[in-house]
């Protein structure tokens, strides 16, 4: 009879210091974009984060000749596993957007794996739409590790949002919300907007790396951290050196192992493949 571990997995076990992966934390953030529509004999102005944004008023998709302005990316906030420090680039920074989406683009270019919430449909897409339109070319393919989707496929919590599940799981929740009021002002020049959002997205960050390392074990479909390790049995989800069960595990015509991580609690199975099970002919 299995027995339970003696402690809860409430601990954030990290990632092995033997994987030489380059895992980054990254987080933007985005300014709303302005429209100014005709409909109705009335002409209607306000902000936008994409061409559906006025459809209840409407009826219809905004035209992109109405837009005066798209949304963008403003500032991001990152940090490489295992490093203390939570770097940090915006446009209102020394050689404006052009260096600052230059400067993110340097820290993908160089990762091997991108952890964040809402980071394969949302921050990702997000940054390489701003390099397509600045004419760069795409950064050295990587791995996306994203939280939310970790959360919504194995998980079943009524709200899957960053600080809801931070808080539930009893790690590093946010430090604020975002306002597009101070995204405004700090676009605009003003140094305690700036500051402000800056804390917000590094707060992301802090967040987002300690979420990824509670769900880690309960993750499917992870880049395999034994890719980055020379052990055979290294664990899926950290790249500890995983011990044995003493339970077999099934695959659909093959027998295995069970092996079982001690740092972080992720199941895994060995390289070696037990003896087939017999099959009877029938008469």
């Amino acid at each position: 009879m299995s027995t339970a571990p003696n402690r809860l997995a409430n601990i954030q076990p990290r990632i092995s210091k033997n994987v030489t992966a380059r895992a980054l934390t990254i987080d933007i953030e985005r300014l709303p974009g302005r429209v100014s529509v005709y409909h109705g004999g009335f002409t209607t102005t306000g902000n936008i984060w994409d061409l559906n944004a006025l459809k209840h008023v409407i009826g219809r998709r905004i035209h992109a000749d109405d837009v005066i302005e798209w949304p963008r990316t403003i500032c991001a906030a990152a940090r490489w596993y295992g490093d203390e420090e939570v770097m940090f680039a915006a446009e209102w920074e020394v050689g404006g957007y052009d260096a600052f989406m230059r400067q993110v683009w340097s820290w993908v270019d160089e990762a091997d794996i991108l952890i964040g919430h809402n980071m394969a449909a949302f921050d990702s897409k997000h940054l390489m739409s701003g390099w397509a339109e600045m004419g760069l070319p795409a950064p050295s393919p990587y791995k996306v590790i994203d939280t939310l989707k970790i959360a919504r496929g194995s998980l079943n919590m009524e709200s899957n949002t960053l600080d809801s599940l931070a808080k539930r799981l009893g790690v590093d929740a946010k430090t604020d919300k975002y306002d597009a009021r101070t995204a405004k002002a700090a676009v605009s020049g003003d140094k305690a907007a700036q500051e402000k959002l800056a804390e917000y997205n590094r707060g992301d960050i802090i967040a987002s790396e300690a979420l990824f390392d509670r769900l880690r074990p309960y993750a499917k479909g992870l880049p395999h951290m034994g890719m980055w390790v020379d052990d055979e049995n290294a664990c899926p989800s950290c790249g500890e050196t995983m011990k044995p069960t003493g339970k077999r595990v099934h695959a659909n015509v093959q027998a295995y192992d069970g092996l079982r991580c001690p740092s972080c609690g992720a199941h895994g199975r060995s390289t070696v493949k037990l003896k087939s099970p017999t099959r009877t002919r029938q008469a």
